[in-house]
């Protein structure tokens, strides 16, 4: 369900979001800096859950192979967790459907009487925004570039001004905005008070720069004061009545204005992003990290099908491994190791602190460049071996004139010379006649003929096998972050059929959705094997576009199906 992970991820970093913005930045009088942070916040929330930092990422130790007998049964383990059951993810799925249904329908509605309104007659003021009267109401409200008014307000000319910086501010796309996001988190009740927040600071902003082309701010209050109880507008709109803010309107605008240093305050989102961001990729395990801004070197092993060079050629196979950091004293190097003509060399490439490269190489290094190279750059050329041991080369011949040790060597005599050498007369054997009528006794066999070994018996799980390494398909999210692992399957055989397939031992959500679905739709009939309970492992690798090309095979020393995939 990575859907449901990416979602509460989101929420959970706009919940810290808007925890700080009220502990912080809430009485601040900055509102357009405030406006930014609550509108910013819901962008990067769902944005930092697709983005990591993949060279934070610890080196996973390889895991224990699991072997499965060679018959492909072993007694299934009741006590194993197994995967959430999927008629559980099908609930929340529709659930939270049929949420995101029911407020895009009261949004489409809202918006229909919005339009029905706009029909009314309406005038151009400025070139900027049109004036629409309601006939026998005292309601003031704005959206988007319509200015709405009943015929029973009084001072409109005050209302107009408000309701114009609403207009020009482009308030009612943070409106709309905040209703979309409210869309895709309906369950998150946070999101509806950072909605009634964000209309607080729309309120603030008009307030301020009303009140400014006023007397003073306290004739302003009092005008609130005495217009409180006119009737609201749409909840999409911009309202001038709105009794439950008039309180905190009159108390920030009558409120001292925060200096400038209280700006300083807004920089607490840049380390809490920076935070949020190693959280994502350290706390979370997900598979929807598609953007990886520092992402970390991959270990590639060569193909042992590779094929070989000419003799005349350097026998080289591609980089086994590359590692990117900065010396003791502060030198940025690149290390790669080779296997060059059957052995092990490193190269490594300094960054001189004016950009300039120097490239040494382990099997070439004289003492003194690896002296400087301690000295000067504080780098050491690693000790460890990084392909597997080499076997052993061949004897050297003996020396001339001498005789190895234990073995007692004879030349073997020159062939006879031809010419000399007189041809064997043709001997002709002649087999006894055998009287008609009698019967032919078979042919017995010598003594010194070895009969053939009888063939191994076959697997009766091959079927399985064959169809599973036809039909799994590497799924792309998995093979993107170059996800390997091993899923074992476990299933009950009735009558030659497979049924009740669960995951036993999980590599990846997707993986193991791709296993179980093909050993599910397995419809053959494995014939041979008793009634019971069985497991079938699948182990899932990555290979790259320079090896030789990797079909999906049986391994019959593990009893597992090994699927490949392929990377760039």
């Amino acid at each position: 369900m990575n859907w449901l992970h990416y979602l509460l991820e989101a929420n959970l970093y706009l919940c810290i979001f808007y925890a700080v913005y009220c502990l912080f930045l809430n009485k601040e009088t900055h509102y357009t800096l405030n406006r930014v942070y609550l509108l910013l916040s819901c962008v990067i929330s769902f944005v930092l859950p697709v983005v990591q930092i993949g060279w934070l990422k610890v080196t996973e130790s390889p895991t224990t192979t699991f072997i499965i007998p060679r018959n492909g049964k072993q007694a299934i383990d009741h006590k194993l967790a197994s995967q959430p059951a999927s008629s559980l993810q099908e609930l929340l799925l529709y659930a939270y459907i049929l949420g995101a249904i029911v407020l895009t329908t009261v949004l489409l509605v809202r918006l229909y009487q919005l339009a029905k309104l706009t029909k009314a007659t309406k005038t151009l003021v400025h070139d900027k925004y049109k004036l629409i009267s309601i006939e026998g109401s005292n309601t003031a409200f704005s959206f988007f570039n319509y200015l709405f008014i009943g015929t029973k307000t009084q001072a409109n000319n005050i209302i107009i001004r408000h309701e114009l910086v609403h207009i020009r501010q482009k308030h009612s796309a943070d409106i709309v905005f905040l209703e979309l996001i409210k869309i895709l988190n309906w369950f998150n009740p946070l999101i509806y008070l950072l909605q009634i927040s964000l209309k607080t600071i729309h309120e603030y902003i008009a307030d301020e720069q009303t009140a400014a082309q006023e007397s003073d701010a306290l004739s302003y209050s009092s005008f609130l004061v005495s217009n409180a109880y006119g009737l609201n507008g749409s909840s999409l709109a911009h309202s001038f009545f709105n009794y439950n803010l008039l309180k905190k309107r009159i108390i920030m605008l009558n409120q001292k204005r925060s200096g400038k240093l209280a700006r300083l305050k807004y920089l607490v989102a840049v380390p809490i992003s920076a935070g949020l961001l190693c959280a994502s990729t350290l706390v979370f395990s997900k598979s929807y990290g598609f953007i990886d801004l520092m992402p970390k070197q991959q270990i590639v092993t060569p193909s042992a099908n590779a094929q070989t060079s000419s003799a005349d050629t350097i026998k080289a196979d591609p980089i086994r491994i590359k590692k990117e950091d900065r010396t003791s004293k502060g030198y940025q190097y690149e290390e790669t190791g080779y296997l060059v003509n059957n052995k092990t060399d490193y190269r490594v490439i300094i960054t001189e602190k004016n950009g300039e490269q120097k490239e040494y190489y382990k099997s070439k290094a004289t003492p003194e460049e690896l002296a400087t190279l301690k000295s000067k750059y504080g780098y050491t050329f690693p000790k460890m071996m990084i392909y597997p041991k080499l076997p052993p080369p061949p004897p050297a011949p003996p020396a001339p004139g001498k005789k190895t040790k234990g073995i007692d060597a004879k030349v073997p005599p020159p062939p006879p010379n031809p010419e000399k050498v007189k041809k064997a007369p043709k001997v002709v054997k002649v087999q006894e006649a055998i009287p008609v009528g009698e019967p032919i006794a078979p042919a017995q066999p010598s003594a010194s003929a070895k009969l053939p070994p009888p063939p191994p018996p076959a697997d009766p799980m091959d079927p399985l096998y064959k169809y599973i390494a036809k039909h799994v398909r590497y799924p792309a999210a998995a093979r993107n972050n170059r996800i390997t692992g091993q899923v074992t399957v476990g299933f009950k055989l009735s009558n030659g059929k497979i049924n009740g397939v669960k995951v036993l031992k999980s590599a990846d959500p997707q993986i193991d959705k791709e296993v179980a679905r093909v050993v599910s739709d397995f419809d053959g009939k494995l014939a041979g094997l008793n009634q019971g309970d069985y497991t079938v492992t699948v182990a899932l690798e990555l290979a790259t576009s320079n090896d030789k090309f990797i079909s999906n095979n049986i391994d019959k020393e593990k009893s597992q199906v090994v699927v490949v995939g392929y990377v760039d």
